[in-house]
């Protein structure tokens, strides 16, 4: 099996803007692919909003320096990806935890100290990490002064249809028994 730290990439293109300069909007309309995505504004939101739908979970616990906002940012006509928005504020984390649902982030501002398994890796604005089923992952925030901010694509819509509702057993603030 492939390390999931060595598919630890910075996005890169053939034309367009540097990694450092993409954002959501950049990688939503296919500049990467050198394509851009014929669209309708109205009825196919390609972007993320800047006001989340709602914020699917959150954690701030001082003690053991934990920060962070999970937000919902639906697309529309998506079944199976879930993405996500998370927010962890300086020098903090999230919570080391573990889930049925594949992970993959994009750091989108920022730098991150991402832990996989046993493995530590620094990503910076346009690196990418995917983590696996079931692996213990944890996010630091690498920097004292600057927000983190990383786009998680999931695929939770997809494996809570098969396993029900298991993501309340994954999380240290419900004292999940799966938490780690």
């Amino acid at each position: 099996m492939m390390s999931p730290l060595a598919l630890v990439t910075p996005l890169s293109c053939a034309s367009g803007p540097s990694p450092q300069r993409l954002g959501v909007e950049a990688l939503s309309q296919g500049i990467c692919s050198g394509t851009a995505r014929r669209q309708t504004p109205a009825t196919v939101p390609w972007t993320i909003a800047a006001e989340p739908e709602a914020v699917r979970y959150a954690n701030h616990d001082a003690k053991r320096g934990i920060d962070f906002t999970v937000e919902n940012h639906p697309f529309q006509g998506l079944s199976v990806l879930d993405p996500r928005v998370v927010r962890i504020a300086p020098g903090a984390c999230n919570e080391k935890h573990r889930h049925a649902h594949e992970s993959l982030f994009v750091v989108i501002e920022g730098e991150a100290e991402l832990q996989i398994g046993d493995q530590r890796q620094i990503l910076r604005a346009g690196a990418m990490a995917c983590v696996p089923r079931w692996v213990v992952h944890q996010t630091r925030n690498a920097s004292a002064h600057q927000p983190l901010v990383m786009l998680a694509i999931t695929d939770f819509g997809l494996t809570s249809a098969v396993l029900g509702d298991y993501d309340s057993r994954t999380r240290l603030r419900h004292n999940g028994e799966d938490a780690a």
